[in-house]
C-alpha cells in the first residue's frame, strides 16, 4: 500500500516537472492566455467525468458563505491568475528556471501561516526555508559573472504566480476538512475557467493561434496530464501517505523539469544551476520533514485503570459488599426517633387472632 502511495505521488511530480516544459514548448505558438483557458476548461471537464464515473457528487454541499469566498480566492487568485502568471513568464524564461522557481509557493505558504495566522516555525523549518531561498537565487542567476542583470521578466511572472499558488494553500487548508480532493480540485478550475474566459475575449490585439499538429498534441498532454491525470494521481498518493510524505516526494519535480528539458529540448542547466537546485530540493525536504510526536502516557501500574476511567459498581453490588446499613442509636433528648420494630406479615387466610377460621 505504501509502495503503491509512492509510485503515485512519483508520478505526481513528473507530471508537475513536465508541465514546465511543455507549456514552454506550447507558448511559442498558441498565446498564454488561451492555452490558460483551455487548460482549465479540459482539465475540469475530465475531472467532472471522473467524479460523475465514480458516482461521486460534482457540486460541494454545506459550505457557508465564508467558505464560499474562500473556495473563490482559491479558484480565481490562486489558481487563475497565478497559472496565467505562470504560463506567461515560461513563455519568456527557460523551463529550468521556472521548474525551480515554482518550488518557491511552498516556503511562501510557510511564511504566510507565520504572518497570518500566527504560527511559529521550528529550528529546522527556518533552516529549510533559508536554504531553498539561496537556492532559487542561484537558479536565477545562471551564471557567476551575470549578477542581477540576468533576472528577467518571465522570471519575475514564474516567481509571482508561485507566491500566489502558495498563498491559496491557506484558505485550501481549511477547505479540505469539508469537501474533498478530487471534488476540490474541479471546483478549482471551474470557477478559474469562467473568469478568463471574457478576459480572453476582450484581450487586446490578435492573440497567436495558429498552432500546428504537434502543438495542438503537446497542448491536449498538457492538459490532461497536469489538470486531470496529476491531482487524480495525487489524491491517490494522499489516500497511502501521510501529507508531510507526499510532500517531500514532490519536492523532486524540478528533478523530473530538468530531465524532460535535457532529453527533448537538450537545455542543460549550468553548474550554478545545478546548485541551486539541489540546494531547493534539500531545503523543501527539510522545510517539510514533521516534528516529533508526542510521547504517548503511560500506562497505569498493575494494569489498573485510573480513577475517573472505572466503572460505577451497581447500587446492590455495592450494598451486598459492604453489609447492612447501620441502624442510628436511639438519642432520648435529640431528634433520631426509635428504630422500628420488626414485624412479621401475617398470612392472609388468618383471622385478627391467629387461628384459622
Amino acid at each position: 500500500m505504501r509502495a503503491q502511495g509512492y509510485a503515485f505521488a512519483l508520478l505526481t511530480a513528473a507530471f508537475f516537472g513536465a508541465g514546465a516544459v511543455l507549456a514552454n514548448r506550447v507558448t511559442r505558438e498558441i498565446d498564454p492566455l488561451l492555452t490558460t483557458e483551455l487548460n482549465l476548461s479540459i482539465g475540469a471537464v475530465l475531472l467532472a467525468a471522473w467524479l460523475a464515473a465514480q458516482r461521486r457528487p460534482l457540486v460541494p454541499r454545506g459550505l457557508t458563505v465564508r467558505d464560499r469566498l474562500r473556495l473563490g480566492f482559491v479558484s480565481v487568485v490562486g489558481t487563475g491568475l497565478s497559472l496565467v502568471l505562470v504560463i506567461s513568464g515560461l513563455s519568456r524564461t527557460s523551463p529550468v528556471n521556472g521548474g525551480f522557481l515554482m518550488q518557491l509557493q511552498g516556503p511562501a505558504a510557510v511564511l504566510a501561516s507565520v504572518l497570518l495566522l500566527g504560527d511559529r516555525l521550528r529550528g529546522w523549518q527556518s533552516a529549510g526555508l533559508a536554504v531553498t531561498l539561496g537556492g532559487g537565487v542561484l537558479v536565477v542567476l545562471r551564471d557567476p559573472g551575470a549578477g542581477f542583470t540576468a533576472v528577467g521578466a518571465g522570471d519575475a511572472l514564474v516567481l509571482a504566480g508561485a507566491v500566489l499558488a502558495g498563498l491559496a494553500f491557506l484558505p485550501a487548508k481549511s477547505l479540505m476538512a469539508k469537501v474533498p480532493p478530487l471534488q476540490l480540485a474541479l471546483w478549482r478550475l471551474v470557477p478559474a475557467a469562467v473568469v478568463l474566459l471574457p478576459v480572453l475575449l476582450l484581450a487586446p490585439g490578435e492573440l497567436r493561434r495558429h498552432p500546428t499538429a504537434g502543438t495542438i498534441g503537446l497542448q491536449l498532454l498538457l492538459a490532461v496530464t497536469n489538470f486531470c491525470l496529476a491531482y487524480v494521481t495525487l489524491h491517490l498518493a494522499l489516500e497511502r501517505l501521510r501529507p508531510w510524505e507526499t510532500a517531500s516526494v514532490l519536492q523532486l519535480e524540478p528533478a523530473f523539469t530538468v530531465l524532460v528539458a535535457l532529453l527533448a529540448l537538450g537545455l542543460a542547466p549550468t553548474p550554478l544551476q545545478w546548485l541551486g537546485g539541489v540546494l531547493m530540493i534539500g531545503g523543501g525536504l527539510l522545510t517539510n520533514r514533521p516534528g516529533p510526536e508526542p510521547a504517548p502516557a503511560p500506562a497505569p501500574a498493575h494494569d489498573e485503570a485510573p480513577e475517573h476511567d472505572r466503572a460505577p459498581e451497581p447500587a446492590r453490588d455495592r450494598a451486598a459488599a459492604d453489609g447492612p446499613a447501620p441502624v442510628p442509636p436511639h438519642d432520648p433528648g435529640g431528634g433520631n426517633p426509635p428504630p422500628p420494630l420488626p414485624t412479621t406479615p401475617r398470612p392472609a387466610y388468618q383471622n385478627s387472632r391467629g387461628t384459622t377460621p
